[in-house]
């Protein structure tokens, strides 16, 4: 008799859930460069609504229920808005209507406004007023001889100005960062803002289109830590503790990148690969960097990561005379020299040795299979070191394959 009348009950429950992922847009307001309009604004959906309402991205209670996020592109004054043409009525405990506002409200400012009028009188006054802030990286045009420029400024929660700012926009960590989370605002993190810069009239505005957040993990370098416990047996002072001028010079580190995201709405015109050349090439300049990483990248990361680090190496004739099998000296060398982590730094250098590999040549094709057969062993050795020889064998052939694959389509783009 129960189930019958949970069946009977399914579908007027149905009636009541809506998709989140639906039911919340996102919009970004600014004033208009067209003198006949008075804002231009752009209108997108969340990739992820599930860190909100749960895995299933369902919201329970409503109907025609619409949740409205808006942004000065700026500053990033939030609109929050929600409204719907139905509510479930509260009967009992196990029909209680999800709490929407209170959901959203933990996850932005306290400062959100709820009348669309005085939104849009904020979207002006702060658009003339607004500006970037820390240190200013670089500066790029997309089309020359058009009056829009983008900067990338480099900022920590140090930064006057900051800590607040990224309080505006971390949600969009959440709609479009799988598994993205809030971060802690310690000051061992760094973030790179890619800001656009038009002209309106006599007066410039900004809108922030995209960041990369970073953290600075300790470098631990295993030649270093031999060295200084030699060093210690002989009265010298390692390197981790060299003082200058009274101070400590600040430990090597390895720079982490943890969430990259160009704002949907503007993507697809190369933002992404300008703000990765900025920030390796910040790397690159920083002498207490040695090394950058990722942090779980996305495949749409990985295109635009290995796109670059190819071809900067490539114009850098890293792999200039290079061969299977390249030896540890070599590869440790190179690793040092370009500061990508290990694997990254062998993804490429396996690139591009299939670039230039004569197929028809058996030796030099089983060297380098043989070579990157040892990197995935040593790779999945735990995974491996369980399962009989044979089938071990067969997985690494079917795992070279299949990269092969992977890197064979790579090149058909940046050969």
């Amino acid at each position: 008799m129960t189930e019958m009348v949970e069946e009977l009950l399914k579908p007027q429950e149905e009636e009541w859930l809506c998709n989140s992922n639906e039911a919340l847009t996102i919009w970004f307001f600014e004033p208009s460069t067209d003198p006949d309009q008075e804002f231009d604004s752009a209108q997108v959906y969340p990739m992820f609504t599930y860190s909100i309402f749960g895995d299933k991205e369902q919201i329970y209670g409503y109907k025609n229920l619409e949740i409205t996020l808006k942004f000065s592109s700026g500053s990033f004054a939030t609109y929050f808005d929600v409204r719907y043409s139905d509510k479930i009525p509260d009967v009992s405990s196990t029909s209680i209507a999800d709490n929407v506002i209170d959901k959203v409200k933990t996850l932005i400012p306290n400062d959100y406004i709820t009348n669309f009028d005085t939104f849009l009188q904020t979207v002006n006054e702060n658009a003339y007023s607004f500006k970037p802030m820390g240190e200013k990286i670089t500066e790029y045009r997309l089309e020359e001889g058009k009056d829009i420029i983008y900067e990338i400024y480099r900022a920590t929660f140090n930064t006057p100005r900051f800590k607040e700012y990224h309080k505006r926009f971390q949600i969009l960590v959440l709609f479009y960062i799988e598994a993205g989370t809030y971060i802690e605002e310690d000051e061992k993190w760094e973030t790179m803002l890619l800001f656009e810069r038009k002209r309106i009239g006599d007066k410039y505005i900004y809108s922030l289109v995209g960041f990369c957040t970073m953290y600075n993990y300790y470098f631990y370098n295993r030649e270093e830590c031999v060295n200084n416990i030699i060093d210690r047996t002989n009265n010298k002072v390692p390197v981790s503790e060299r003082v200058n001028e009274g101070k400590v010079i600040p430990e090597d580190i390895r720079l982490r990148i943890s969430q990259f995201l160009i704002f949907p709405h503007v993507q697809g015109k190369g933002h992404g690969s300008k703000l990765y050349q900025t920030i390796y090439k910040y790397v690159l300049s920083n002498s207490r960097i040695k090394e950058l990483a990722v942090e779980i990248p996305n495949d749409s990361f990985e295109v635009i990561r290995d796109k670059n680090d190819l071809l900067y190496l490539r114009e850098q004739k890293a792999f200039e005379g290079l061969a299977a099998p390249v030896d540890k000296k070599t590869i440790d060398s190179l690793r040092r020299k370009y500061k990508l982590n290990k694997r990254q730094l062998l993804r490429c250098l396996e690139i591009e040795l299939l670039r230039k590999l004569n197929k028809s040549d058996a030796a030099a094709y089983k060297a380098y299979r043989l070579q990157v057969k040892e990197r995935l062993y040593n790779w999945n050795k735990e995974i491996l070191k369980d399962i009989d020889r044979d089938e071990r064998i067969e997985k690494l052939e079917e795992t070279f394959k299949s990269l092969v694959e992977e890197y064979q389509d790579i090149l058909l783009k940046y050969n």
